[in-house]
Order: structure tokens, then sequence, then C-alpha cells
């Protein structure tokens, strides 16, 4: 009898130390490796990339999505020049998680700045001349 009480308390406490199994909390999908793999061979930005959006992708899907993911695909959008997905996606940092908010919000400055910069740098410079002779050319033929 002896025998089977001790027993059963070593089997209830196994079972009970088996619910203590930590279950993560968030969706990481890898990310350590993939990262890991990234910083081995920077090379491979775009498998980053692709690798990264299925993360952050997988991880929304579940509803589960990691501290730090976001600001790390806006980051990366950010060096590929996509300045409008940077700062979508730390906007979404910064809804998610409140503590990232100053962080996040410098973050989206800058990328509003270099978004401007791009802008301006794409627009043709119109100067005095060139403007001149653009309205020459626009004027009917009986006012020239």
């Amino acid at each position: 009898m002896k025998l089977l009480s001790k027993f059963s308390a070593v089997l209830t406490l196994i079972f009970s130390l088996c619910g203590c199994v930590p279950q993560t909390q968030y969706a990481w999908n890898n990310y350590d490796s993939k990262l890991y793999n990234h910083y081995k061979d920077p090379s491979q930005k775009e498998e980053f990339s692709q690798a990264l959006k299925e993360t952050v992708e997988e991880a929304e899907s579940s509803n589960r999505v990691p501290p730090g993911i976001y600001a790390e695909y806006g980051f990366l959008m950010l060096e590929q020049g996509n300045s409008l997905q940077a700062i979508k996606y730390y906007q979404k940092e910064a809804d998610k998680w409140p503590e990232s908010r100053a962080f996040m919000t410098k973050m989206i400055n800058a990328a509003q700045k270099r978004n401007k910069v791009q802008n301006a740098n794409s627009q043709p410079v119109i100067t005095p001349e060139s403007n001149a002779k653009q309205v020459v050319a626009e004027q009917p033929e009986a006012t020239k």
C-alpha cells in the first residue's frame, strides 16, 4: 500500500511538472536562425526580407506578434528604400507595444524625412530658365 501511495505521489509530481513546461507566448517562427543566417551572409538580404515577411504574417495570423518584429521589418524596409512601408511597420510596433512608442516615433520621423528627401530627389529641378522656356512653349501661336 505504501508503495502504491509513493508511486501515485511520484506520478502526480511528474504530471504536475509537465504542466509547467513553458509555452512560447509569441510566434517567433525560427526568427533567431533567420537573423543569424542574415548576419552570417548579408548578401542574402532578399531571402532574409522574405523570411521576415513570412514571420510577420504567421505571427499576425495567430495574433502572437513578438516584440520588435515589426520594428525589425520596418528597418529592413527603410534600408531597401521603402520609407512608407517602414513607417507602416514602425506604427504597428508602436501600437502593439506602447512601451516602444517613444523610439518608434523617432524612427517614424527619420523615415518621413528620408521619404521627403527621396521625393525631392525624384522631382525634376525647375530653374527659372527652364520654367521660362516651358511658359513660352505653352503660349498660343498668336501671342508669340
